[in-house]
């Protein structure tokens, strides 16, 4: 079966791409596993917080910020963001933090403000205010439909004669006459462009193209939910309570509260399980945090969020090998960044200008491109 593009990978990155490529050229999405979006992307604790990550990730964010307005109603009237809002929340010791994250925000994002411990309170009463001092609060941060917005991109992929096979293994690869041929347990595929849209196992799929390394690291993300034995009334209309040193966070859904540690434990590229020594250390710093008691932790799951040096995705083709395409390293901004990452990524494929993303958004493409590794 012939193809322009074989994305390899079918979470956010490769159905975003696929859906963008699609529109001009034959794509096929080739997955691993039996499910699409098995691994992170199935798993994600997902917001849109434009105050989240390094100064490039913010601005990816912030680009992504029309694509997902445009696509926020459905038939049902569902939308892929729900407004929340996000505290950024600091104890005494946390002040002088506090204050250089709210200074390197404010450069990109002006809907910040510093709320004393009383208004602090008065958003999130669930606050033990006996280690509370003040909080940077972003009104605009949402919650992200991630199913939702997978949805549309497989619609518009689908739409565009997109195929998306899963459960399949690559046996055999050979590249001839600009070609690559991928022979699998199913079928052989050939395409003149592959996309590397593995998640954690980018590098792994790096090596058996020939391609270089970007020395990915896939770290683990725990998340746990319990519902409080004591009487403190939850709310939906709560924010999102992140400590500034990120060193955990929730929100509350339906009377239960979804927490992390925030951790980020480097792991192998596999089906990653939650530790109980995670669980463990974010159930003290919330309990330590908040008026919440509670014994029973009664839903867990784990992500691997994927990362190189510098902490910004990896997009390009490669310094080593021919038309073979990078779109990897997201850490744990996938989502947020996919509208703009997608797009980026495919005018670089299709030699279209990013001219809008360098003038109008401030994205420095260098500091995306795979060639940085050289």
């Amino acid at each position: 079966m012939k193809y322009d593009i074989i994305v390899l990978g079918s979470g956010i990155a490769g159905i975003s791409i696929g859906a963008e490529l699609s529109k001009e050229l034959s794509v096929c999405i080739l997955e691993k596993e039996k499910i699409p979006s098995y691994h992170s992307t199935g798993r994600s604790f997902a917001f849109y917080i434009e105050t989240y990550g390094n100064e490039l990730v913010r601005k990816l964010t912030t680009a992504s910020k029309d694509f997902f307005l445009e696509y926020s109603k459905t038939e049902s009237d569902s939308k892929i963001l729900n407004k929340r809002g996000v505290t950024h929340l600091a104890q005494n010791n946390q002040i002088n933090k506090l204050k250089d994250n709210y200074k390197d925000l404010k450069k990109i994002n002006n809907d910040l403000n510093i709320l004393n411990k009383k208004q602090t309170l008065d958003l999130l009463p669930c606050l033990n205010d006996e280690h509370l001092n003040s909080s940077i609060y972003d009104c605009n941060a949402s919650d992200i439909d991630v199913n939702l917005l997978y949805s549309v991109y497989s619609k518009i992929f689908k739409s565009n004669n997109g195929e998306l096979i899963t459960d399949i293994n690559i046996d055999k690869i050979s590249y001839s006459n600009k070609c690559w041929s991928l022979d699998t347990d199913k079928d052989q595929y050939t395409g003149s462009i592959i996309v590397n849209a593995g998640g954690a196992w980018s590098d792994e799929i790096g090596t058996i193209f020939n391609a270089q390394k970007i020395h990915l690291v896939p770290k683990k993300r725990t998340v746990f939910c319990f519902k409080p034995d004591n009487n403190i009334p939850l709310s939906n209309e709560w924010p999102v309570a992140v400590d500034v040193d990120e060193k955990f966070y929730f929100k509350c859904e339906n009377e239960t509260i979804l927490a992390s540690p925030a951790d980020e434990t480097p792991s192998p590229p596999i089906d990653v399980q939650p530790d109980e020594i995670d669980i463990a250390i974010g159930a003290d710093r919330i309990s330590t945090a908040t008026k919440f008691k509670f014994n029973n932790i009664f839903n867990k799951w784990a992500g691997l969020r994927n990362f190189v040096s510098d902490k910004s995705p990896v997009i390009g083709f490669d310094n080593k090998v021919k038309n073979f395409f990078w779109l990897a390293g997201q850490g744990g901004y996938g989502i947020q960044t996919a509208p703009s990452l997608s797009i980026i990524s495919a005018n670089m494929i299709l030699n279209k200008s990013n001219k809008f993303y360098v003038e109008e958004c401030g994205i420095n493409i260098d500091l995306l491109d795979v060639k940085r590794f050289n």
